[in-house]
């Protein structure tokens, strides 16, 4: 068995393998960029992008929360954009876990029903009375208070814990930030004033990452086709990464894309 400092496997397993002709391509121009090529330096702003930019931050910061305590996030820095993004996701999967999590407890209200229904009596009919270590001056004798609150915490207690298992399982984990490569384009500094090129696949995880960037998708539902067809949208859905390398395909699941690489232009740009 080769030792530590022996380069043995490493001479025999360092010539990378590829899947097509291709795919060698493909990393041979990523190499050469890499290696040979420096990144060219973003231009001097214009005065209209100037101009474009400080609407533009008028206007995103009467979105900004009231009372924070991060306040200093949110000020004109480059990383204020990755901030909000980040708030708004994790604001975003909040939402959406407790709206499953109140629509499951109300769903298995009826067998949290019968759970505490059971703990009214024990194995032989005979109603459960609560004794008290502590007797108090004025106890309340009423027959039916110690059932009546046997059934409460009870059924509300096994629905609340029916909803969080039902949330658990139905929220898509895909809203939560996931960036395990940091490399994903909208948590990294934002460059102002600067002419970035409409990426399809930035534009497309945008819209499948941020509820607020579906511009347009209420009417294509089919109640909207339905009840006001004249104003509803029915142009066909395509798939934008049909005709996309690899490479250039977001995967939310993993927060990057499907055949991330670790070169030097992915963790800069």
């Amino acid at each position: 068995m080769p030792s530590s400092f022996d380069t043995t496997y490493h001479n025999i397993f360092r010539k990378p393998t590829f899947d097509d002709e291709g795919d060698k391509k493909m990393w041979q121009i990523r190499k050469e960029a890499d290696e040979v090529f420096e990144m060219r330096p973003a231009p001097v702003p214009t005065q209209a992008q100037e101009n474009e930019y400080m609407e533009f931050l008028q206007e995103d910061l009467k979105s900004d929360p009231w009372a924070t305590y991060r306040f200093r996030k949110y000020t004109a820095n480059p990383k204020r954009i990755p901030w909000k993004n980040t708030r708004q996701l994790k604001r975003q999967y909040q939402f959406t876990f407790t709206t499953n999590w109140v629509i499951g407890s109300i769903l298995s209200w009826p067998v949290a029903a019968m759970i505490g229904r059971s703990f009214k009596k024990n194995a032989g009919g005979v109603p459960m009375v609560r004794l008290n270590r502590w007797i108090h001056d004025f106890p309340n004798p009423e027959p039916g208070r110690s059932s009546r609150l046997l059934f409460r915490y009870y059924s509300i207690g096994s629905a609340i814990a029916f909803g969080f298992a039902f949330a658990y399982y139905i929220t898509d984990n895909n809203q939560k930030t996931q960036n395990q490569w940091y490399a994903r384009p909208d948590l990294k500094p934002f460059a102002a004033m600067v002419d970035t090129p409409k990426d399809l696949t930035r534009e497309t995880m945008l819209e499948s990452q941020y509820v607020t960037k579906r511009e347009g998708e209420g009417k294509r539902s089919p109640l909207f086709r339905f009840f006001l067809a004249r104003d509803a949208d029915f142009t066909v859905k395509e798939n934008p990464y049909q005709k996309m390398h690899p490479d250039d395909v977001w995967d939310p699941r993993k927060g990057h894309y499907s055949t991330y690489s670790s070169d030097f232009p992915s963790h800069v740009q």
